[in-house]
């Protein structure tokens, strides 16, 4: 990975003002950022994805435009996410005991949000029914959802 090709990504986000303070380490940009259909504001990490091959390449507009896409969603775009998400792990846990028993939908709060050029990976957390867990989900570039992973969280979310 190139520092150059990084710091160059970095100085089009802050000239972008898609996320705020964002900050160049460890081949990531991340700052943080309010995505309005959800009512929160998360944590934001874009992943350009070097393969340290070669000279990177980075196609900032695709990256600018995935972060707008997610930051920008709309709420209906958003409630069927959190319908989807909540409808298939409702399905998936069926008669395992939860925490507590209140709406999933209700319970879900975005956390974090990885932007490829390509896909989006959202991190919510679920207080009251899985209290030590993350729930990962991974969007396409609609805005679809990809896929849905319930993760053991043994990391800090603060």
């Amino acid at each position: 990975m190139t520092s150059s090709a990084l710091d160059t990504l970095l100085a089009r986000i802050v000239e972008s003002g898609v996320i705020d303070e964002p900050v160049a380490e460890n081949g990531l940009v991340y700052g943080r950022a309010s995505i309005d259909a959800a009512g929160t504001v998360v944590k934001v990490n874009v992943d350009p994805e070097f393969d340290g091959d070669h000279d990177d390449e980075i196609d900032q507009e695709a990256l600018i435009a995935a972060i707008s896409r997610i930051l920008s969603v709309s709420e209906s775009r958003w409630r069927a996410v959190v319908d989807e998400v909540a409808t298939e792990i409702d399905d998936a846990v069926d008669d395992e005991p939860v925490v507590e028993q209140i709406d999933l939908r209700d319970d879900l709060e975005a956390t974090s949000v990885v932007v490829f050029a390509d896909a989006v990976l959202l991190a919510f957390l679920a207080p009251k029914q899985f209290p030590d867990a993350r729930i990962l989900v991974q969007l396409d570039e609609d805005l679809e959802v990809d896929g849905i992973e319930v993760r053991e969280d043994l990391l800090d979310h603060a």
